[in-house]
């Protein structure tokens, strides 16, 4: 099936949009509650997979895709849509974070003894680099691209490029404290440590932007094609020829080549943009083979509501540790809160859908 829907998306890319919700709640939950036996099981690492090429690089390479099919292509509204996301990325911050963090402290609860307070702060916390912080300065680059009409292959090159020499960046500092505030954004490199804060800067801007700027690639591949069944098998198999180039560089160190995930180098980068260019078409085939069901009607609702969700996920998970602690919970306890905060994740961007229709609908009258 390769019918686009009715906002001319492609239904691969909200199906595997989808499957990146579930497997990014599943390894956020992994990595703040699962004791040490779960998180170096089978179980523990095939989840871990899910949350990495299959999870964030796909949520970011399909934004890409995505903002080459959007209606809406002014360049202020996109800019502004950017900046928006940008500032949210430091509400939830605060919400998810700074929030639980004085609290527990205020309280004096035993939770708050496990963060080292040199290192571990209400600042630190707030200031934290996520995903949101990212994906609205991509967004603005984006729109900039498209803006100066760039060549489609000049942003592939661009996207390789930045791979390739991002390493030498991270951590560059002016000594500046305002500027250097600002580098952060886009290099820096801040190991924490902790479990589940392995880097201050989780989505530095080199080398994530590969990912938006290959989705931007594909996106006009596809939009352009006479024949999607064809271009997506290309898809496939330049995927697996760049996957493998990936691995066949990382190998003599894979350590090396996939550092702290949030700084891969260039083996890694470049093993899971061939990853996901894959999983794209893997995702077109399921489509093919499997008739419409809801299951998959779900996962589009998800990855149409995908932002709701992130940030309901993270503040449902956070919260949590006050009842559940920090990486103490057994296979069954992960297996229950998994499910248990997917399903909560799921009513509350359904509630927000709700509300949005409900004052649509009285503005109408």
């Amino acid at each position: 099936m390769n019918v686009t829907t009715q906002n001319n998306r492609l239904l691969s890319i909200d199906l595997a949009r989808g499957l990146a919700v579930f497997f990014m709640i599943a390894v956020h939950t992994l990595m703040v509650f699962a004791n040490e036996e779960v998180k170096n099981s089978v179980f523990g690492q095939i989840i871990g997979f899910l949350g990495g090429p299959p999870a964030a690089p796909v949520f970011m390479t399909l934004m890409g895709f995505s903002f080459i099919y959007s209606r809406n292509s002014e360049l202020k509204p996109r800019l502004l849509s950017g900046l928006k996301i940008f500032l949210s990325g430091y509400i939830l911050n605060f919400i998810r974070g700074v929030l639980p963090f004085t609290l527990s402290n205020q309280l004096q609860m035993d939770i708050a003894k496990t963060f080292p307070s040199e290192i571990v702060n209400e600042y630190t916390i707030l200031t934290l680099v996520d995903i949101l912080q990212f994906a609205g300065i991509a967004l603005m680059i984006m729109a900039l691209i498209q803006e100066f009409k760039i060549n489609k292959y000049i942003i592939l090159f661009t996207a390789f490029l930045i791979s390739l020499l991002s390493p030498f960046l991270w951590g560059l500092k002016l000594n500046i404290p305002v500027i250097d505030q600002i580098l952060e954004l886009f290099w820096g490199d801040q190991p924490i440590g902790l479990s589940f804060i392995d880097n201050k800067i989780a989505f530095p801007i080199f080398p994530w932007l590969s990912f938006p700027l290959l989705g931007m690639f594909l996106g006009y591949t596809m939009k352009n094609t006479n024949d999607q069944n064809r271009t997506f098998k290309h898809f496939g198999i330049g995927g697996i020829v760049v996957l493998l180039i990936g691995v066949a560089i990382s190998y003599s160190n894979i350590d090396y080549h996939f550092n702290d995930y949030y700084h891969s180098r260039q083996g890694g980068m470049l093993f899971m943009c061939g990853f996901v260019i894959l999983w794209i078409y893997i995702n077109k085939l399921i489509l093919d083979k499997i008739p419409m069901n809801k299951l998959f009607e779900l996962l589009f609702k998800w990855s149409n509501g995908v932002t709701n969700i992130y940030f309901a996920q993270w503040i449902i998970i956070i919260w949590s540790i006050a009842f559940f602690g920090i990486n103490q919970s057994s296979y069954i306890t992960i297996t229950l809160l998994i499910l248990t905060f997917t399903f909560i994740s799921h009513f509350i961007n359904e509630f927000i859908i709700f509300s949005k229709n409900k004052n649509k609908l009285k503005q109408t009258e």
